[in-house]
């Protein structure tokens, strides 16, 4: 797969990702090959599971995680759209959501064509039946599922650096996350595609937390 085949080139097993949870105290960290192997499988899984084209739209309705990250990775190898779903999106009409299990009811009520993926809070993407939740009927749960599928993805796809070109360099990129696609390409999508990383951190973060984050993580530039 082309998409993160210059990451893979360069040093497959260096941090990519690495996502804070600070109000769980979770940290998540994510090389080229682990990242890879996860587009791969939501990549399948969107063409195979949701019979999901170039024509499609994924719409994502979740906080800040990796889970979030991955999945809108895999539309992008996938070639389908992905929007990360808020208020002011309401015309948007994807043809599937990734969503908590919290928001099963307003999302099938907002959008009734749409196929509805959930996916847990689980720090290791455990499923939500697995993490000892209950499946609606009609639902997909997301954990499971998306480990049937391979974690080779065969399909066409652009390299990340002709789809997002920087100038940034391999910096290592310090966030509290995005809140929409551009945000998402600004702090994941462009520092990923410069050869560089991204340290994330969600919830509630103290000055002087964030300071010894940045340290530990050897942190180049915060955003």
């Amino acid at each position: 797969m082309e998409l993160l085949k210059h990451l893979l080139r360069s040093d497959a097993a260096a941090p990519r990702l690495t996502f804070y949870n600070e109000s769980t105290g979770v940290r998540m960290d994510f090389s080229a090959q682990t990242l890879d192997n996860w587009v791969s499988k939501i990549a399948n899984m969107l063409q195979e599971e949701l019979d999901l084209d170039e024509d499609s739209t994924i719409g994502i309705s979740l906080p800040v995680s990796w889970q979030p990250a991955v999945i809108a990775l895999g539309a992008l190898a996938a070639g389908v759209n992905a929007e990360f779903l808020n208020a002011d999106s309401s015309d948007t009409a994807p043809d599937a959501i990734f969503c908590s299990p919290a928001d099963f009811s307003a999302v099938t009520a907002a959008y009734p064509g749409a196929d509805v993926v959930l996916v847990s809070d689980d720090p290791f993407g455990r499923g939500i039946v697995e993490s000892g939740g209950e499946l609606p009927p009609g639902a997909i749960d997301f954990g499971p599922t998306v480990r049937f599928y391979g974690d080779q993805f065969f399909g066409p796809t652009t390299a990340l650096p002709q789809l997002y070109p920087s100038d940034l360099g391999p910096q290592r990129v310090l966030s509290g996350g995005w809140h929409d696609e551009e945000s998402f390409q600004h702090l994941l999508l462009e520092p990923l595609a410069a050869g560089g990383s991204a340290v994330i951190v969600a919830g509630m973060c103290p000055a002087e937390r964030l300071e010894d984050i940045a340290a530990n993580e050897k942190v180049t530039l915060r955003l």
